[in-house]
Formats: structure tokens, C-alpha cells, sequence
């Protein structure tokens, strides 16, 4: 059996990296299809999948004039795909989390105890936030209030993930060692 596969041509390719949009148009309308299936088979729903086959061609544009006409563009656009499904995914967990985090705050409401001491240490870690470096700071905000991966985070502020990383993993341990003083409070009383 013939494979009935479309390959995009290299000359194809050279005009997408000069910012042809025909050529564009015609790998968009080779690849969506099954970039579409890939992310709908991934993460089994249909928004999502169609949000980021659109995204995935977005990134494919703006990162037009790094690809080498010379290497099929498939891989290049299933990366880019699962990049996005990672950071969806990575996002909707998040949100999972920060949820059920308040889902059990208002079950702890119940308690008023309980909503004096989350409410002062809420206070404590917003004082302890502000009491780190601005750069550091900023991160972690990022990260935490935002909800942006590292990889986002990086891009936004011009640095490596690696630094990310670290300032993330500094403050983290800052705000730990300071909240212990606390905790140790709150257990006495």
C-alpha cells in the first residue's frame, strides 16, 4: 500500500522561513488535521485540542525564520504540540490544586479557629513575599499568583529556566524557614 501522506517540499518550507503566507497556508492545511488528532488523542477534549492546534500554527509563524528547509517540518510542529499540551496540562493542574485548596478553606470555615489562624498566616506569608529580593520576588509571583510555567516565566523576563528555577527554589526556601517561626506560634497557642 502507497503511503498517501503530502510531504511539504523544501521550497515550500524556504518560503514559510522568509514569511510566505501561501506557504504557510499550505502546510497549515496539510498538518492541521493531524496535529489536531494528536492533541485531541492526548488530552480527550475537543477545546482544548482545537485552542492549541491554533496555538501550535501560531508558534509555527513567529518561529518561522529558524527552520531549516532541509528537515521535514513534522517533528518540528508534534514538539511544539507537546509542548503546549505539557503547559495546558501543567496549568489545569494548577487549577485543580489551588481548588481544592479552597475548597478545603471553606470547609475550614466551619472552624472559626481555623479561619483566624489561615487568615494570619495568609497575612504572614503576603509580609515574608515582600521581604524577598525584587527579581526573586517578581518570580515567584509569577509562578505562584500567575500561574506561569518556568519556561513562560523565562521567556517573559529574558532569563534561563535554570535561573527561574533557582530564584523559585531560594524563595521557596526562605519563605519556609521563615513560616516555620510561625507555625511553631500557632502550635503553642
Amino acid at each position: 500500500m502507497k503511503d498517501k501522506t503530502i510531504h511539504i517540499n523544501s521550497r515550500v518550507l524556504q518560503l514559510l522561513s522568509e514569511g510566505d503566507e501561501k506557504a504557510f497556508e499550505q502546510i497549515f492545511h496539510v498538518y492541521y488535521n493531524r496535529v489536531y488528532t494528536f492533541i485531541l488523542n492526548t488530552l480527550f477534549d475537543k477545546t482544548f485540542a482545537e485552542d492549541i492546534t491554533q496555538t501550535v500554527f501560531i508558534t509555527l509563524w513567529e518561529k518561522r525564520n529558524t527552520i531549516d528547509p532541509e528537515k521535514d517540518i513534522a517533528p518540528l510542529l508534534y514538539t511544539i504540540a507537546k509542548n503546549h499540551v505539557y503547559r495546558q496540562t501543567e496549568q489545569l493542574l494548577r487549577k485543580y490544586k489551588y481548588e481544592q485548596t479552597q475548597q478545603e478553606m471553606i470547609q475550614g470555615w466551619n472552624n472559626p479557629e481555623e479561619v483566624v489562624n489561615n487568615h494570619f498566616l495568609e497575612e504572614i506569608l503576603s509580609e515574608l513575599i515582600e521581604k524577598l529580593p525584587s527579581a526573586r520576588r517578581r518570580i515567584f509571583l509569577l509562578s505562584r499568583k500567575e500561574n506561569l510555567s518556568n519556561k513562560d516565566i523565562a521567556d517573559r523576563l529574558h532569563i534561563s529556566e535554570k535561573t527561574v528555577e533557582t530564584q523559585i527554589r531560594r524563595a521557596l526556601a526562605f519563605l519556609k524557614e521563615q513560616m516555620k517561626k510561625y507555625l511553631m506560634l500557632l502550635c503553642l497557642y
